[in-house]
């Protein structure tokens, strides 16, 4: 038997036997797919005259299955992009000193519990809603418009994040493209740079800089002209906090003008200075590789997760390696593994463990929408996410490790105990305490280049992602406009960037850069977590989304009642009480000795705020636009737009057959339908139609596929796969 269509002829030789078997299980050999079984309607009854390969679904998994937005090429590029977009700086620098401070390994308990508690449910939801809808940030916000000012809100954030993430690979950058030299600048004090007050720890370090190490462990060091005696080792006057000050603040300190007024960083908010065009150049080079690595969209993004993701985790295990094997790091590792329990009844010990559990997995940014959203639509996300989490939770394990061996050796080096030791969190962690932590290392630059490397890989991985939620976000909600330009959207973003980091620059840009952490990437994000739960549990259901991942996955996520009890209840009270813990243990900016004046506060909160107004503006705009009388209009804001759904006909078809024209022409045939509704008419008109035809015999005659004496209709031969809607 054939069956021939448009051209193309498929018989039953053709289809393989394994497929051909498994069609023998649908009923009596049934053209319609099993979905359609459990409909309450009398479908046409068609001659069954063998097995048909029945187009909704791709076997091979080649190609793309949305060809108008594309799709991941792999189901490995989508795990990586997720995981490096997941696993952010925030692992590196802040993870290890919360560790440190509170208990060690005491803190993976509380940790842990938050991250099932307040990060994995927004984390599954996320994915969830990305994945079923194949829309970004703003344009998710279809299933429940009334808060489509929250995915506004996620894309403005973004864009801070964005220049955040810049600045900071800017600084990673610089300091790559320092270390590849046989000794590394801030090794040594016998720099013009490095001023009076610099410090040497070691008896390796005093020889280098060619200094002589008294009985008392004082170095003295003649430099120009001019007896230098360094004693004691004053955190704040080391080589590698001086280098970092001096390079983030000032223009060519190579130059030879030096002074100590302009060396050292900018004494106050409102001291602008000089353009630092050392690091101006590094932040060119970032949005440049941001820009080339999104060039394709996800097309060459997902080429370029193997070595921006891959390799920052190879670079991590050579680096673990090395330093484990040096003096005191072990010592160190034993008071990591050495748990203290009493921290557990300190409160504030689970409000950094529950903040940090939050920020770890990059939720309410819009990154998450965006990496699943190019998904195919019946991709198995719930393994996806406890595969992705486990990584995040290992490779901060593994930054742990590194870190504590870093301080055993430096401790060892510097001769001071573990229990006097501190350090800092922030790019104090990696710029000042692991950058001279490493240049004791022998081959230090070789190390160094390598940490720094991976550090500029990592922050990269991110805003990688980061970048294209703004992108895809703006393209989505305006596809008629800007999904042909996508390319020109990518540029005008990237330029805008450029213009907007390079204030970063001056002087005064480590200031501005902390003001900007400190009140935009902080407690708004946990309103839109509280937002975004309240919307999605409440308003739109928590059944429709777990019929939706039943949708997608062919069955409901195991422990379902779990899922439901943690979206609606336990979720919004963790954000509460997270953004409780934030505002009440809120204190003002400071850097070093430096306290910012007042009035920065009040432009922190009002940076802050910014992003949030859209909530109410976009809500109100929403229910001005809609039609009907106040009541109507708030049932249209808070019921999900017509176009929410799969984004493909063939998924919608999966559920709702008969609402989509392209579905109902596999089940009724434009001939046929043509024929039902002239004998509808001719029974209104009370009377045959003139030069119509036989309407007198039953309709599934007409409906029949005769094998003998005529051509065969294929039903399935008026179905476009790729449409969407």
């Amino acid at each position: 038997m054939s069956l021939s269509s448009q051209g193309h002829t498929v018989t039953t030789a053709d289809v393989p036997s394994s497929k051909r078997s498994s069609r023998k299980e649908l009923v009596d050999h049934s053209l319609y797919p099993p979905f359609l079984k459990q409909m309450d309607a009398k479908l046409p009854d068609y001659v069954r005259e063998g097995d048909i390969e029945y187009p909704f679904e791709e076997t091979n998994g080649v190609g793309d299955e949305n060809r108008i937005r594309g799709n991941w090429n792999t189901k490995t590029e989508y795990m990586l992009a997720a995981v490096g977009f997941t696993f952010g700086i925030g692992n590196l620098w802040r993870f290890p000193f919360l560790i440190f401070q509170h208990g060690g390994v005491a803190f993976f308990i509380p940790y842990l519990i938050a991250l099932v508690v307040a990060a994995l449910p927004m984390f599954f939801m996320e994915m969830v809603l990305g994945q079923f809808s194949s829309l970004a940030a703003i344009s998710v916000w279809n299933v429940v418009p009334l808060f489509k000012g929250v995915g506004v809100a996620m894309v403005l954030i973004s864009a801070i994040v964005a220049v955040y993430l810049n600045i900071v690979s800017a600084w990673s950058l610089f300091y790559f493209f320092n270390s590849i030299s046989f000794s590394l600048p801030w090794s040594n004090c016998a720099n013009s740079w490095s001023g009076l007050n610099c410090s040497l720890g070691t008896r390796i370090s005093c020889t280098e800089s060619n200094g002589t190490l008294l009985v008392n462990g004082s170095c003295i060091i003649q430099q120009a002209n001019t007896t230098i005696v360094i004693s004691g080792t004053n955190p704040q006057s080391i080589p590698s906090l001086r280098y970092f000050h001096v390079w983030t603040s000032f223009i060519a300190f190579k130059l030879g003008a030096y002074s100590e007024d302009v060396l050292m960083l900018s004494n106050g908010f409102t001291q602008v200075g000089t353009l630092n065009w050392y690091l101006g150049i590094c932040v060119l080079l970032s949005w440049l590789a941001v820009f080339a690595c999104l060039f394709q969209g996800v097309k060459s993004s997902g080429k370029v997760v193997y070595v921006v993701v891959v390799l920052p985790f190879i670079i991590m295990i050579v680096l673990l390696a090395r330093l484990l094997t040096l003096e005191g790091s072990r010592v160190a590792l034993w008071h990591f593994l050495r748990p203290d329990w009493f921290v557990l009844r300190d409160l504030t010990v689970w409000g950094e463990a529950a903040v940090h559990a939050f920020y770890s997995v990059s939720c309410c940014i819009g990154g998450l929408y965006t990496t699943s959203s190019y998904n195919r639509f019946h991709n198995n996300l719930f393994k996806d996410i406890w595969v992705i989490l486990t990584v995040d939770v290992l490779t901060s394990l593994v930054c742990c490790v590194l870190t504590f061996s870093a301080i055993g050796f430096t401790c060892f080096e510097f001769s001071i105990s573990l229990d006097k030791f501190q350090i800092r969190d922030g790019a104090h962690l990696i710029f000042v305490f692991l950058a001279e932590a490493l240049a004791g290392v022998p081959v230090a630059p070789l190390y160094t280049g390598l940490f720094f490397l991976m550090v500029v890989l990592i922050v990269h991985s991110t805003q990688l992602f980061v970048v294209e939620t703004i992108v895809t976000s703006l393209c989505d909600e305006f596809p008629e406009r800007l999904r042909r330009f996508r390319r020109h959207v990518l540029v005008v973003v990237c330029a805008s960037f450029i213009l907007l980091s390079m204030p970063f620059c001056l002087s005064a840009g480590l200031y501005w850069l902390l003001l900007l952490a400190k009140f935009t990437i902080t407690w708004p994000l946990v309103v839109i977590a509280f937002l975004e739960c309240m919307a999605i549990s409440w308003v739109y259901g928590v059944d429709n989304l777990l019929d939706n991942i039943k949708w997608m996955t062919g069955s409901y996520p195991p422990c379902y009642i779990f899922w439901k009890i943690l979206w609606k209840f336990v979720c919004p009270m963790a954000y509460l009480s997270i953004l409780c813990f934030l505002w009440l243990d809120w204190h003002s900016v400071s850097y070093e000795n430096y306290v910012f004046p007042y009035w920065t506060s009040l432009l922190g909160w009002a940076i802050s705020i910014f992003p949030l107004l859209f909530i109410p503006i976009v809500a109100v705009a929403q229910i001005c636009s809609a039609r009907g009388t106040l009541a109507q209009r708030w049932a249209t804001v808070l019921n999900p737009d017509d176009s929410w759904g799969p984004a493909l006909a063939v998924h919608r078809a999966e559920q709702f057959p008969l609402q989509i024209p392209e579905a109902r022409r596999l089940l009724i045939p434009p001939e046929v339908e043509v024929l039902g509704s002239q004998a509808v008419c001719d029974e209104k008109e009370g009377g045959p139609a003139e030069n119509s035809r036989d309407t007198t015999r039953p309709l599934s005659s007409a409906l029949s596929i005769k094998s003998k004496g005529a051509t065969p209709i294929n039903p399935l031969a008026t179905f476009e796969r790729e449409t969407a809607i």
